[in-house]
């Protein structure tokens, strides 16, 4: 069997679970300052989307279940990847996470609540 599968071989669950996977390795790297790494695995990140995007439907919807992962870093990236098919559910996940006052991660999901109310951040 091969060990190390491509975005495109991957399952739709294997496909949440590298989601969850970089989400959680980008909350340490920003932990221990390690920008270089977070921005790499922010680079995953978009890889992922992009995939998912691809496929027929819309994938992202299974990122959902992730708005109540124990990982904030995790919340934040699925609610801001779920911002254009559950917008509700999305922002209600931001507000909880910018309530927490747990920077930077309040910061961002501050941040995003402000853009995509103001219409500036339209996912698509």
């Amino acid at each position: 069997m091969k060990k190390n599968k491509t975005l495109s071989e991957m399952t739709e669950e294997e496909l949440v679970g590298e989601f969850t996977n970089a989400s959680i390795a980008q909350k340490e790297a920003s932990e221990k300052d390690k920008f270089s790494k977070y921005n790499k695995l922010f680079d995953r990140i978009v890889e992922i989307r992009n995939e998912r995007k691809i496929r027929p439907g819309d994938r992202r919807r299974d990122l959902l279940p992730l708005l109540t992962h124990d990982n904030i870093q995790v919340r934040l990236m699925a609610a801001i990847e779920t911002l254009a098919v559950a917008p509700d559910a999305a922002c209600r996940t931001l507000k909880e996470i910018k309530d927490s006052n747990w920077f930077p991660f309040a910061m961002d999901a501050s941040s995003t609540l402000s853009w995509f109310e103001s219409g500036r951040f339209r996912p698509e």
